[in-house]
């Protein structure tokens, strides 16, 4: 696999998919792998919807499991970041210079985002903006909702909650 088809993750994210992954190929397999037997004892294949629904689930989890592998393969995790700069795995504070209202979200690789719970992809317009800059930098940003400027606050290391997730 060459450089450009590498995906930077964060040692937490990569942790995460790790754990998911042995869950589903240990736990998951064996559950639906008793319930497709059960399944299939009580009657024909084409007269018995929880067959065909429980078959349906198998292939939604080899699907999810060929995904997380695939991940997996290409991803590089992010060398810890740099103190002072943004980087995958910062946490930075950040004030919306139109509203004054301040919030923080942690970078991460682009398999991580989730601006709902304050993770911020570095391939997004926000996360690009951010990379590299420190503390007092002042950015424009053409975000989906439309221009945006921020201030860093503060840049600080990976978030403690998250690493022991």
């Amino acid at each position: 696999m060459n450089d450009e088809e590498r995906v930077l993750i964060t040692a937490q994210g990569y942790d995460q998919r790790c754990r998911e992954l042995e869950r589903l190929r240990n736990d998951e397999r064996l559950r639906l792998g008793e319930l497709l037997r059960d399944a299939r004892r009580d009657g024909h294949v084409d007269d018995n919807p929880t067959l065909m629904d429980l078959l349906d689930e198998r292939a939604r989890l080899e699907l999810r499991i060929a995904t997380l592998e695939a991940q997996l393969a290409a991803a590089d995790v992010a060398p810890p970041p740099p103190h002072g700069r943004a980087a995958i795995g910062s946490v930075v504070r950040v004030r919306d210079l139109a509203s004054g209202d301040t919030f923080e979200c942690e970078l991460v690789g682009p398999l991580e985002g989730d601006p709902e719970s304050g993770r911020v992809s570095v391939a997004a317009p926000i996360g690009r903006a951010l990379m590299g800059q420190s503390r007092g930098a002042r950015i424009d940003v053409a975000a989906p909702r439309g221009n945006v400027a921020l201030e860093v606050m503060d840049v600080l290391g990976p978030s403690p909650v998250l690493e022991a997730a």
